[in-house]
């Protein structure tokens, strides 16, 4: 074979190997491209589900009654029909709520929604947190929410979704009230004027104010032995506290039979101090909030908690 012909031959088969190349990558091109336009459309997008909290409506001596803001949105190129959802609200681990919410939610495509769930917080388990992570100085929280959410509709052959979620916020602290003091020089049986010394205190980086005030205290087996009202505003600025002095009236024939109790009992002697306020704070959560609790020890308590306020005072 000539030498031409052979270099005729290889200049051949380069050619079939370039054709080769070329075809196969205008294959994988095509093939890209056809993935894209008929890949699962929802592969990678899953829902997600956020929490906080709205606003408080009441707060008592054991349980809070709270909106819920539950955000969920959904990524998906197809719209969600949620029948109900059952949810599970922990902080820093510690459960604080779980309910259901019964009505239906219709979330668009590429959307979300915002809702309102009403729920009960108890404050035996919401204090703890406040305390725990004061004494480890922490200034937030982790709020985890798991939610399982009941579509109306099968998606992707499942009926039910299973969401969680973490958020980091700030840590709430539950305003304190405590009685500290009372003045029974004023205390005659023609004059029935008595003055409470109470204590509000703040550990939160906003106001709190507490507005026209009603009160009553039992003393001993008695109840209401003494009432009282203070019309207007009452404001406790962000990580502070504040004495005020509050006067009341006295109910006569229950206060002499507190009196005798009182002689008997002595330090150990028992009173329940019960207050109602509307709240109010430059923090939306505590906008028109319902405060209404009871605040319970004896004479020896009052004493101690006087020493302490007053030895604070010295210092501040």
């Amino acid at each position: 074979m000539s030498v031409l012909a052979n270099s005729a031959m290889k200049k051949k088969s380069i050619l079939w190997v370039v054709l080769l190349v070329v075809i196969g990558l205008a294959g994988w091109f095509l093939y890209q491209r056809y993935v894209g336009k008929n890949a699962n459309p929802v592969s990678g997008l899953k829902p997600r589900v956020g929490v906080s909290i709205a606003e408080i409506h009441s707060i008592t001596d054991s349980k809070m009654d709270v909106n819920l803001s539950v955000l969920i949105d959904n990524p998906l190129p197809v719209g969600m029909n949620i029948q109900d959802f059952a949810y599970t609200v922990r902080v820093d681990g510690v459960k604080i709520a779980e309910s259901d919410y019964a009505k239906p939610i219709e979330i668009k495509a590429r959307d979300s929604s915002v809702v309102t769930v009403p729920t009960q917080i108890k404050l035996d388990a919401f204090s703890s947190i406040a305390k725990e992570g004061e004494a480890r100085g922490q200034d937030s929280a982790t709020y985890h929410i798991a939610a399982l959410l009941h579509l109306a509709k099968p998606f992707l052959g499942k009926d039910t979704l299973r969401l969680e979620a973490d958020k980091r916020l700030p840590l709430f602290h539950l305003p304190e009230i405590q009685l500290v003091g009372y003045d029974v020089e004023k205390f005659r049986l023609k004059n029935t004027d008595l003055d409470l010394q109470i204590r509000f205190i703040n550990k939160n980086d906003f106001d709190i104010s507490f507005k026209d005030m009603t009160y009553s205290v039992d003393l001993g087996k008695e109840g209401n032995t003494i009432r009282g009202q203070s019309p207007g505003i009452t404001k406790v600025p962000a990580r502070s506290d504040k004495v005020y002095t509050i006067p009341v009236q006295l109910t006569i024939g229950k206060m002499l039979k507190a009196s005798v109790q009182m002689l008997f009992q002595g330090k150990d002697f028992p009173y329940a101090l019960h207050m109602d306020c509307k709240m109010a704070s430059s923090n939306d959560i505590l906008k028109n909030s319902q405060m209404k609790t009871v605040i319970r020890g004896n004479l020896e308590d009052i004493k101690g908690l006087k020493k302490t306020v007053e030895v604070k005072s010295k210092k501040d």
